[in-house]
């Protein structure tokens, strides 16, 4: 079995029909989830898995549509399939993570007080970079809500996975890839997410001729011809590539 990218979600925040932007890479060895939106469970059993199959999650920022699944999957994972699923992140959003998005509806249970380490394996990164299930993986900053902390993900060296941000020229060409799947809005404006026009305008043919675009609104379809035209397309829920 080769490793595999899957993509569980493809959607905006926004989006009804796409679930929340999220992925999983599969491996001989474990499997990692690729941010843990509040959609997880329902893109999880939509691709016949579940919270049982899931070994580690890394997280690329805090937004809802990245880690509110994360509450469920602690509880499940800790009464219910009794295992410490692997959490990595990197240091600069460990206070935003816990202490102000987690720890209200995870800091209390019927046994009492309880810390983040009750539920997850941690790994706090201080590097740019880890191995795990024999893949290694690149912490590529990005610009997406300013002063936040967000990570892309550069993947054996092969797949670049962008989680939201906007356009990052200067950032991508310096990068090596086989395929890449970038954060894209349709809307004209947007101050946190790459729209389309600045990928088009901002990124050479030879980048744009490796991606695939991700995190778009469910009005995806009128947009369909140009993408096509320009990348190799638009991400979809349940998309397999091989790496």
């Amino acid at each position: 079995m080769s490793k595999q990218l899957l993509i569980l979600g493809c959607g905006h925040s926004e989006s009804i029909t796409h679930f929340n932007n999220n992925a999983a890479i599969l491996t001989p060895y474990g499997n990692m989830l690729i941010d843990s939106g509040h959609t997880i469970k329902h893109a999880l059993h939509k691709q016949n898995m579940s919270i049982a199959n899931i070994d580690a999650i890394f997280i690329t920022h805090v937004h809802g549509d990245h880690v509110f699944g994360l509450e469920r999957i602690a509880y499940e994972a800790k009464f219910i399939h009794n295992k410490r699923i692997t959490l990595i992140f990197h240091e600069s959003i460990y206070q935003e993570l816990w202490h102000e998005t987690l720890k209200g509806s995870l800091g209390k249970i019927g046994e009492g007080e309880a810390k983040f380490s009750d539920y997850f394996d941690l790994n706090i990164l201080t590097e740019d970079n880890f191995t795990i299930f024999d893949t290694k993986y690149q912490l590529i900053p990005v610009k997406h809500t300013p002063n936040k902390s967000t990570f892309g993900l550069l993947i054996d060296e092969k797949i670049f996975y962008s989680s939201d941000t906007t356009a990052i020229k200067d950032t991508i060409n310096t990068l090596n890839f086989d395929i890449c799947f970038h954060d894209v809005t349709l809307s004209e404006f947007n101050p946190v997410h790459a729209t389309l026009d600045s990928l088009l305008v901002q990124y050479p043919e030879h980048i744009k001729q490796k991606m695939f675009l991700m995190s778009y609104e469910d009005s995806f379809e009128q947009y369909q011809e140009t993408v096509n035209q320009a990348f190799k397309g638009f991400a979809y829920q349940g998309q397999l590539i091989n790496f």
